[in-house]
């Protein structure tokens, strides 16, 4: 059985890994690396199925149709969590919501942990719909 590793680019391509930390198997970028990570994932084979900050403001794509082709669900499983990734940075006060966790101490980052699976992985996992992979998140 192979070791888990905590090296990004034993498990994500590094071309997605720029600004990444990986902790206990999740990744998370900076807010400002993040959008470039999403533009490469469909190039590089990936789709993204959402993520969260992690103050746990959702960021979610729509689920994948049976009849969806899987590059045009990469491209707009991806184009979705951008949108709602940049809303979130819009409108929402992250030193107020800081605030509320105040177990956190400075120096504190902003992350956002997001999901890339290839069509492969989406498939093995039985991630045949993103409600399923939203679902598992909530219970965590």
């Amino acid at each position: 059985m192979r070791e888990k590793s905590d090296r990004i680019e034993d498990i994500l391509p590094t071309e997605l890994t720029s600004g990444a930390i990986l902790r206990s198997g999740e990744y998370a970028w900076e807010p400002s690396t993040f959008p470039t990570a999403l533009q490469q994932a469909p190039n590089l084979g990936y789709a993204c199925l959402g993520g969260q900050f992690w103050f746990l403001l959702p960021a979610n794509s729509t689920d994948k149709s049976e009849e969806e082709a899987w590059l045009v669900f990469a491209r707009r499983s991806c184009d979705e969590v951008l949108v709602a990734f940049k809303a979130l940075v819009e409108k929402t006060d992250f030193d107020e919501e800081m605030c509320k966790f105040k177990t956190l101490e400075k120096p504190f980052r902003l992350m956002f942990n997001a999901y890339f699976v290839t069509e492969r992985q989406f498939y093995s996992l039985g991630l045949h719909t993103i409600k399923s992979i939203n679902e598992e998140i909530k219970r965590r």
